[in-house]
């Protein structure tokens, strides 16, 4: 299981070292603190970072606001604000940035735990339905998967296939299986173009993990047996070298 990097913005050094130790103790996230905005733009800089919880009021010129602002145009990274201002007014400024979700101090770990759970849903939710052209910027390295109420850091390159039903679609990873409520062809678009190809109507397969070929399918991983329609068949096929 990839551990879930949060870096924690918070001023009050107690507070961010009990926060780190409440979701240390889970064994699912990795912890990064920082007290400021410039040092937390520092952290981003030369730190793998999949999530922030962002304390509103931080030391400094700059706010825990002018940090999602950075966050939401150069990095498009999941964050939830953590404060212990319950005002409208803060409450409204905050929505400006359009947090995934909204803590406040005090706290217990289920309330901790519940809304990083709600803020990696709205997150991932928004990035899968997102009407865009495929580009680099809409190609994600990784997802948040959810299964048995918890989401679970998967990495692109450990989805060996896609596998579609209806509505729904099926991630297939290396270690494991989850089901998710959209259709195919949306998150085909989050996908690096030039290793995930798709095989036929229902299914999409990861270039890197075909293992062998039949003259109607492709196995992946020595394990799976995917099948080819007639319609990709040629192009698909054009993949293997022969002899």
């Amino acid at each position: 299981m990839h551990q879930i990097n949060i870096l924690i913005v918070e001023d009050e050094i107690l507070l961010a070292q009990d926060l780190q130790i409440r979701l240390q103790k889970s064994g699912k996230y990795k912890t990064h603190t920082a007290d400021s905005f410039d040092e937390a733009i520092k952290v981003l800089l030369t730190t793998k970072i999949d999530f922030l919880i962002i304390d509103i009021t931080l030391k400094g010129d700059k706010s825990g606001i002018d940090l999602a602002k950075k966050v939401n145009e150069k990095l498009k990274l999941p964050f939830l604000f953590l404060t212990s201002h319950a005002d409208q007014v803060t409450f409204e400024q905050a929505k400006v940035v359009c947090p995934s979700a909204y803590l406040l101090k005090p706290f217990n770990d289920r309330e901790i735990s519940m809304s990083i759970d709600l803020a990696l849903s709205n997150f991932n939710q928004q990035t899968l339905e997102e009407d865009s052209e495929p580009n680099e910027e809409a190609v994600q390295e990784y997802l948040f998967l959810k299964k048995d109420n918890a989401f679970q850091k998967v990495m692109v390159e450990d989805i060996i296939y896609l596998e579609a039903q209806s509505n729904y679609t099926y991630f297939h990873t290396k270690t494991e299986k989850f089901m998710y409520a959209i259709v195919l062809k949306k998150i085909i678009e989050k996908l690096p173009q030039d290793q995930f190809i798709r095989v036929h109507r229902s299914f999409v397969v990861n270039k890197k993990c075909i293992t062998g070929f039949s003259n109607n399918a492709v196995t992946l991983d020595d394990h799976y047996e995917v099948p080819v329609s007639k319609q990709n068949k040629e192009m698909v096929f054009k993949l293997f070298n022969t002899v």
